[in-house]
């Protein structure tokens, strides 16, 4: 049964060692240390603010533990912090600083989560900076988003393209609204009218919400895709 812990805002990198271009590679020997326990496993999963080490000593590591990371890769031996904020049966998920990214050679930053919530479009600024003010609030549904940035569709053509401003609403368990520029625009099969957008200046306390909403679905997709991916084993 998987476990998460609350999310948490504080990073620590504490060390690091002959670092090489090759940077750290996944199925790479991987200690983790606690208080007074030390055990090791095997770095098989880093996509986002998560990583993923296998271990069958996980029992022993709490939600909410501060762990020191040793990690043995080709690329060289490196250490940081860290907080333990998810496990599963043989595995601990870890929060991967956001200062480790660059340490990845196997890396994909700020991942799209695919989600199911709604929202609203509030009002509209085009990309020669004019003001476009709605009638009626329109209702948008997201399907997917991570910490920079959105994809939604709307029933209606807002008439926008790349550059322009939209102003949201957005509903993840928690009321969100933001700013967003346009990027992609394209109409669906269905037709619907689907945008994708990043983030603008979004406010601290905000910023920090949606970090712990996109850590936590990442969290839980990642270990949905693994059991679909046993039982797709155990049934061939």
């Amino acid at each position: 049964m998987m476990k998460m812990a609350a999310a948490r805002s504080a990073y620590s990198l504490t060390d690091e060692k002959y670092r090489s271009p090759s940077g750290i590679l996944l199925h790479s020997r991987t200690v983790v240390e606690k208080a007074n326990f030390v055990s090791t496993g095997i770095l098989s999963f880093a996509e986002g603010d998560i990583l993923e080490i296998e271990m069958s000593e996980y029992k022993v590591f709490d939600l909410g533990d501060t762990v020191k990371l040793t990690v043995y890769s080709p690329g060289g031996i490196y250490m940081f912090e860290s907080t333990v904020v998810a496990k599963d049966h043989g595995a601990l998920i870890i929060i991967n600083p956001p200062q480790n990214r660059n340490l990845f050679a196997e890396k994909r930053e700020n991942p799209r989560i695919t989600v199911k919530e709604e929202g609203r479009v509030l009002s509209v600024q085009m990309a020669d900076g004019t003001d476009r003010l709605l009638e009626d609030k329109i209702e948008l549904s997201v399907h997917n988003i991570s910490i920079s940035g959105i994809g939604f569709t709307i029933r209606e053509d807002l008439g926008i393209g790349r550059g322009a401003v939209v102003h949201l609403h957005l509903q993840l368990g928690f009321e969100m609204p933001c700013r967003a520029e346009i990027a992609r625009t394209e109409k669906t099969e269905n037709g619907e009218f689907y945008y994708g957008a990043q983030f603008i200046d979004l406010a601290k306390d905000k910023a920090n919400s949606l970090r712990a909403y996109v850590l936590k679905k990442q969290v839980e997709t990642h270990f949905r895709t693994k059991r679909e991916e046993s039982a797709k084993r155990i049934f061939k």
